[in-house]
């Protein structure tokens, strides 16, 4: 999903007359087929293919991108080869040297790979798994109300990140070097055989001292940085916007490179400036892949506002703990013991069990809970009698396109609606006409 503050192209926000359903358009980078303003059946199936559907109520539905998974099963990742390289380089040489003569064992591989992996594997696991967490809170989801027929879509408020004085990339690489220097100072005295226990206990003894200044300083910098940041950085909001207003296409464009064209296919909903209509205040796209599948895609948004959570497919199950448990117990089924067994490691690899817990945390706590207020006051239920009606004209032209589909006419081949309607009635009038000139 595209950033919300990000605007297409002018011709793709415009809300003139000639920007409606049906259009289609031709840009610099490709052509676009319009489905809104006013969202008009289109005939197709809805089915959620790229699962943009991640929340779904009887009273909103939330569209939000990503695989969530992904980026779990791959931080998890490290604790694994964490585990494995000291089992295996760990344990395993010590193991294969051997008790001494007294019958002591060599802790020093085991030792070497725990304080490694606790300089490197956990780091950068850490790392991995934070950044996962930053990546849901900044890709917030687009809130659809069915019961007040309204289209909360979010946006960055304009400002420039803010950067934390005397912090770059060369700067986390040198502090990472030396504290990482510092911690391996504490433990280089154990390896020396020869030393004294006074001389040994003198350099931990510094080496502590040194690693505490080196935390307290460079905690206390980041502490007060990331408060300064928080404060300056755009601040999330939400649009609300009338659901028969919202523009809406599926846009296939070309993209060439050096020995290389690829097609893309994107479908995109966006709220038009009220003071500039050939741009977009807030928007969110999806690469759809095709153009049926954009309306497939897009008839599972349409049909929930229009008929309800019922004709709109349920947010795919992928990604839950409960989906992962029923596929490992089909799998045993279905598998032979050693395609199991293969399976199962592969799993423990990738801690799929943990990376599941972790997900379904993500998609049912994190990422509600930077959501502002104002946004969950507006999702609250309303009483029946206050839900919002689809006009009459919406109505009435969903009416005349479901017949029109019953006869085997395709949306993507009809135009623009206000045409179809014109060429439609004025056909009708003639075929009046005739009949009354030939009695």
């Amino acid at each position: 999903m595209t950033k919300a503050n990000e605007s297409p192209s002018p011709t793709q926000t415009s809300p003139e007359p000639d920007w409606e359903a049906g259009v289609r358009r031709t840009t610099q980078e490709g052509r676009l087929l319009a489905l809104g303003p006013a969202p008009v059946a289109t005939g197709e199936r809805a089915a959620d293919v790229n699962a943009w559907i991640r929340r779904k109520t009887e009273g909103w539905l939330d569209l939000q991108n990503g695989n969530l998974l992904f980026g779990a099963e791959f931080s998890l990742m490290f604790l694994s080869l964490s585990l494995l390289s000291i089992g295996f380089l760990g344990f395993g040489l010590m193991f294969a040297v051997g008790p001494d003569h007294l019958g002591n064992w060599d802790w020093e591989s085991p030792l070497i790979m725990l304080v490694g992996n606790l300089l490197i594997s956990l780091p950068w696991g850490l790392y991995m798994h934070f950044l996962g967490n930053k990546a849901v809170k900044e890709t917030p989801p687009v809130r659809l109300n069915r019961q007040r027929r309204e289209v909360a879509m979010p946006r960055w408020t304009e400002g420039k990140e803010y950067k934390l004085p005397f912090w770059n990339e060369s700067a986390e690489g040198w502090a990472y070097v030396t504290v990482v220097f510092t911690i391996v100072a504490v433990f280089a005295p154990f390896m020396l055989e020869d030393a004294t226990e006074e001389y040994r206990n003198t350099i931990i003894m510094w080496a502590l001292v040194v690693l505490a200044i080196e935390l307290s300083v460079i905690g206390t910098y980041l502490f007060i940085a990331l408060r300064l940041k928080k404060k300056h950085d755009p601040k999330l909001v939400y649009e609300i916007y009338p659901w028969e207003k919202l523009v809406a296409y599926i846009e296939t464009r070309q993209d060439i490179g050096p020995g290389l064209m690829a097609t893309h296919t994107v479908l995109t909903m966006a709220i038009p400036k009220p003071d500039d209509p050939e741009s977009a205040l807030a928007a969110a796209s999806i690469n759809v892949g095709h153009e049926t599948a954009g309306l497939a895609q897009w008839e599972c948004i349409r049909q929930f506002m229009e008929n309800g959570p019922e004709a709109c497919p349920d947010p795919k199950e992928d990604e839950t703990l409960a989906h992962y448990k029923a596929k490992c117990h089909q799998a045993r089924k279905e598998m032979s013991l050693l395609h199991w067994l293969v399976k199962k490691l592969g799993d423990w690899f990738f801690q799929r069990y943990l990376a599941h817990i972790i997900t379904e945390r993500r998609i049912k706590t994190l990422a509600l809970k930077s959501l502002p207020e104002e946004l969950k006051a507006w999702s609250a239920p309303l009483p029946k009698e206050q839900w919002a009606k689809p006009s009459e004209a919406l109505q009435g032209l969903n009416q005349q396109l479901t017949r029109a589909y019953e006869r085997g006419l395709k949306f993507t081949q009809m135009g623009p609606v206000s045409g179809w309607q014109a060429g439609r009635e004025e056909k009708q009038q003639q075929k009046r006409g005739r009949g009354r000139f030939r009695a």
